[in-house]
């Protein structure tokens, strides 16, 4: 019965200590960054913004997303899309679509680039 004891306790140590050595060994990969096709994407955005304003003698238009959802396509069929909150956006002023007071409902050629 000890020796079963001492042979549990042993096993678990080793578990213990070889499992996060393990872990920690893994090779770090990271991801190359995603370059942007620029004009050749396409974003839809829908939702809700305030303090709408022309700038850049009318080339954009700036907003504050209170919720605003986009999804980006590119040319090689890659998609992007998400939710962004509470933040301060800028996109070209060549959209299609609907901005109105407090709600927005776009397309525009680019993408948000966040």
């Amino acid at each position: 019965m000890k020796k079963k004891l001492v042979g549990i306790i042993v096993c678990v140590m080793m578990l213990a200590t070889i499992l996060p050595l393990t872990a920690m060994a893994q090779q770090a990969t990271t991801e190359p960054q995603k370059d942007p096709a620029g004009l050749f994407d396409h974003t839809f955005i829908r939702g809700f913004v305030m303090f709408k304003r022309i700038a850049d003698e009318g080339n954009s238009v700036r907003f504050y997303a209170l919720r605003l959802h986009y999804f980006t396509v590119s040319l090689n069929g890659e998609h992007e899309s998400g939710v962004l909150r509470m933040q301060p956006i800028t996109i070209p002023n060549t959209l299609t679509g609907f901005y109105g007071k407090h709600y927005i409902v776009a397309s525009f050629r680019g993408n948000l680039g966040l």
